[in-house]
């Protein structure tokens, strides 16, 4: 569960104007449920990174990347190493260390080019040998030649899609995935960078994900794609993007000031929860993942759970009106055990029979996890609304 962040604020760019503001972005990461935070392609301040020592809040640190690639950006690059290890290595929130990101520095094309793969390698081998306690990643979502964690970047704003490709990655069916680098531009960018590179016995890693145009849609895809990460535990964790927006990027959870968006009923830290529950169907829209339902249908719903022991409970489901929060949802409309959920796995799912949305109208059906004790463990959400499709009057015809 983690976020990457890269602006620090709206007046004053990547120099935060305050240290309160500085530091402010740690306490609103962990407040949206994040363990981690990928500081993308910038040294952070020491402030920041006691701050995030003191918290327990852990830290990707990565040196920015040169544009495109010559033997003398590369050189430039690598002289970054040293001073970036002897300042902060003694941090201990810093769990990874990135070099370069998507190819960037390299042309993007680290497949078509020996001379590109070799400026990687000898990044990862330099670093390496500053630094031999901690993970590195060479190449941060594309083609990968040496890594100790592969990750990959992955952008799609259809869910099934989504679903489907992410499936096919975690069995080890597809090693690749698309990326759409333009309007018609689309390319599958592959796990390994070159026939020597083998995936097999390395940690996966989604290190940058996330859709939607609006916030609502921003949002709808945080509870499904998430999920979806978390379905599979072949998954050794995941990077959302972004903490908040920036100059180019409207992709944030909060806006570049740091305001809260509209979620659209969400909570953030309920999909980043250590415990977390997966609904087996694939959403049609934002503010209509099915139809309104106008007679009983069954429904999956699977545990992921990453605490340090089991849990126990059952699954209630209960009918609110449309986009009321989890505390208006009063009448019980289906309940089941959940199988006991164990550590990093995903529970077989609980089937529920969900009676019909009441009076045929919209609906929010609220979903969670209540323990042995009473207690909510985890909790979700489905909207049921009229599907309708686009409205394409006046359209052009080419």
């Amino acid at each position: 569960m983690a976020c990457s962040t890269r602006a620090t604020g709206p007046t004053t760019g990547l120099t935060a104007p305050t240290d309160a503001a500085l530091l402010a972005d740690l306490d609103l990461a962990r407040d949206l449920g994040f363990t981690l935070v990928r500081k993308h392609l910038k040294f952070e301040e020491p402030r920041w990174l006691h701050q995030a020592d003191r918290m327990g809040l852990l830290v990707w640190a990565e040196p920015p990347c040169p544009s495109r690639f010559s033997a003398e950006a590369a050189a430039g690059f690598e002289a970054q190493l040293a001073p970036m290890v002897e300042r902060d290595g003694n941090h201990p929130s810093i769990v990874i260390w990135g070099l370069y990101n998507e190819e960037w520095g390299l042309d993007w094309d680290i497949p078509g080019s020996d001379e590109r793969a070799d400026a990687a390698v000898q990044a990862y081998d330099a670093l390496r040998t500053l630094d031999d306690s901690r993970p590195i990643v060479e190449n941060s979502g594309w083609s990968h030649v040496r890594t100790d964690l592969v990750d990959w970047h992955y952008y799609d704003e259809d869910p099934a899609a989504w679903a489907a490709n992410v499936a096919d990655l975690a069995s080890g069916r597809r090693g690749d995935w698309p990326v759409k680098l333009g309007p018609d531009f689309v390319v599958d960018k592959a796990l390994a960078g070159s026939p020597s590179f083998s995936v097999e016995g390395r940690p996966i890693v989604n290190s940058e994900y996330g859709a939607g145009f609006t916030s609502l849609e921003r949002a709808w895809h945080v509870r499904w794609q998430t999920q979806e990460l978390r379905r599979h535990d072949r998954f050794a964790g995941y990077v959302y993007t972004e903490l908040a927006d920036v100059e180019h990027e409207m992709a944030g959870l909060l806006t570049t000031d740091r305001r809260p968006k509209d979620w659209g009923g969400l909570d953030p830290a309920s999909a980043n929860a250590d415990t977390v529950l997966i609904v087996d169907l694939v959403p049609k829209h934002a503010g209509a993942d099915i139809e309104v339902p106008t007679s009983p249908f069954d429904l999956g719903v699977r545990v992921s759970h990453h605490g340090r022991a089991p849990v126990r409970g059952r699954v209630v489901a209960t009918w609110a009106a449309a986009g009321t929060p989890v505390a208006g949802a009063v009448a019980v409309a289906a309940e089941v055990p959940a199988p006991e959920a164990r550590p990093f796995e995903v529970t077989d799912a609980a089937v529920l029979r969900i009676p019909p949305a009441p009076g045929g109208r919209p609906a929010r059906l609220h979903l969670q996890l209540v323990g042995d004790g009473g207690e909510v463990l985890a909790r979700t959400f489905v909207d049921a609304a009229p599907i309708e499709p686009p409205n394409r009057r006046g359209a052009r015809s080419a």
